[in-house]
């Protein structure tokens, strides 16, 4: 039985090729170095053993319920990819789903979450999507991710008007304004077309590859026509679960505090875990909680929550691990073949 060949690159395919350098592998190392720093400065802070009293007194069937909220996420997840993506890219939500878990294992490994390329990748390479559209479909997500999560924030903090000591109170409202420029970013076409203008009169020619990807956008919101809003409201679902899952994991801590605060602060503290200094959002995320939360809980239950929320970028991962090997197999073939592909320098 002959061994089947990986199809040859698209060239807008082979523009999301991850490229092996110092710059990524510099990006990981740092990464890595500030969450150990900081999980290093918080750990000093806090008695490890009342951490470790918190996660033994843990109550089973809250932990298993809330461990559990995972699943219709990652579902949740899966589904919005597959509504972002170009007709046809995606073949079904099962296809979806399993790109989804892909794209997570890849984040383990890759800083600023750029795993979740592997995703346009595939979708340029199936449907012969530009680069463009492909990357802004990534951006995308990620807007919808802030627009659900800065929408839940803000209510929480309506409702419960939160005390936090050294944080100053136009923090939810600056927030606020920025959800709202994200929601303009991800729903209006006519702002998308008078920024990709903006910027090739920035570029006036130079850097195309930039200009490609500003393109993207437009025509990704385009493409999405009146898709855009069952995607924002399947966002606001998904970072609703989200909170819930967080709030549910007080419960099982048997730590006291509001759903509304809960949703509030720890919103907070993911969005702060979302940037791309820390791995995976450790020790940004934790160290987070427990200032927030010095308020309603003690230092070592907000630390052991940071723990189980840790266990929501695990689970994807390892589920992920008996289907990984079939795409990498084939982004790895693909690279191989446009390397040989490729003109040799010296032969010009």
């Amino acid at each position: 039985m002959r061994e089947s060949r990986p199809p040859a690159l698209t060239p807008e395919a082979s523009e999301l090729q991850p490229r092996p350098g110092w710059g990524r592998n510099g990006a990981k190392v740092f990464s890595l170095a500030m969450s150990a720093a900081l999980l290093a400065a918080l750990y000093r802070a806090v008695d490890v053993r009342l951490i470790v009293r918190e996660l033994r007194g843990v109550d089973t069937a809250w932990l298993i319920v809330s461990v559990g909220m995972i699943v219709p996420i990652t579902l949740l997840r899966a589904i919005r990819f597959y509504r972002v993506a170009p007709p046809g890219a995606v073949p079904g939500v099962a296809e979806a789903l399993r790109l989804t878990l892909v794209s997570s294992a890849a984040n383990v490994f890759m800083p600023a979450k750029s795993g979740d390329l592997i995703k346009s990748y595939f979708v340029a390479k199936r449907r012969g999507a530009s680069a463009g559209v492909s990357v802004a479909m990534v951006v995308y997500e990620r807007l919808c991710d802030l627009v659900g999560l800065i929408t839940w924030c803000a209510l929480g903090w309506f409702v419960a008007r939160p005390v936090v000591a050294g944080v100053p109170a136009a923090l939810w409202p600056l927030l606020s304004l920025f959800g709202a420029l994200c929601g303009v970013l991800i729903s209006s076409e006519r702002v998308a077309r008078l920024g990709a203008a903006l910027c090739a009169r920035i570029l006036s020619g130079r850097l195309p590859r930039v200009q490609a990807l500003a393109d993207g956008w437009p025509g990704l919101l385009h493409m999405l026509g009146g898709r855009r809003a069952p995607v924002i409201a399947l966002s606001l679902l998904l970072w609703l679960v989200h909170v819930i899952q967080i709030w549910m994991f007080t419960v099982a801590l048997s730590v006291h505090i509001p759903f509304t605060v809960s949703a509030s602060l720890s919103a907070v503290a993911l969005m702060l875990g979302q940037l791309p200094f820390t791995f995976a959002g450790l020790g940004a995320r934790d160290v987070a909680l427990v200032v927030l939360m010095k308020a309603y809980v003690r230092p070592e239950s907000a630390a052991a929550l940071g723990l189980l929320i840790s266990t929501r970028n695990l689970l994807p991962p390892l589920a992920a691990l008996p289907i990984v090997r079939p795409y990498l197999t084939t982004l790895a073939g693909e690279v191989r073949l446009a390397a040989r592909q490729s003109p040799n320098p010296g032969e010009a």
